[in-house]
């Protein structure tokens, strides 16, 4: 997966006017998704003509992080559609491989760089949870 943008000129924003929900939604892809904020393509409107920041990640660490937040942005997207529609099978199947990619990425993230959440900590001496780098410490990886 390439979450860099080559040329750093992201997709234009659009919106998808006057066209009535379909029998399936249709969705942007993830990186598009977490960029536009919105996965479902036929709801997304930009606002006033702006432009989404691209998603630019500096290291390895950043890229896996993000691949980590696309993956649970997706899910938690679909969850909220699920919400009103139920018994949609093809959006719960859809939801159920998000949220184990989700859960790949973050034990890849985790085994590599140490836990994304509390709970997640091997309760070693020292307690590895405060261990560094903070998010706000520059890393180069």
């Amino acid at each position: 997966m390439n979450i860099f943008q080559e040329d750093k000129n992201c997709f234009s924003p659009f919106y998808m006017s006057n066209q009535t929900r379909q029998s399936q939604p249709v969705l942007f892809d993830p990186q598009e998704a977490i960029s536009l904020g919105n996965l479902f393509k036929d709801l997304y409107m930009s606002y006033q003509g702006f432009s989404n920041y691209c998603l630019q990640p500096e290291n390895a660490r950043q890229q896996a992080l993000l691949e980590v937040q696309m993956y649970y942005f997706v899910a938690h997207e679909i969850n909220l559609y699920l919400d009103m529609h139920p018994h949609d099978e093809k959006m719960i199947q859809l939801y159920e491989q998000y949220i184990q990619k989700a859960k790949q990425s973050q034990d890849v993230f985790e085994k590599r760089y140490g836990p994304l959440e509390v709970q997640n900590t091997q309760n070693k001496i020292p307690f590895e949870w405060i261990q560094g780098p903070w998010p706000w410490e520059y890393q180069k990886d």
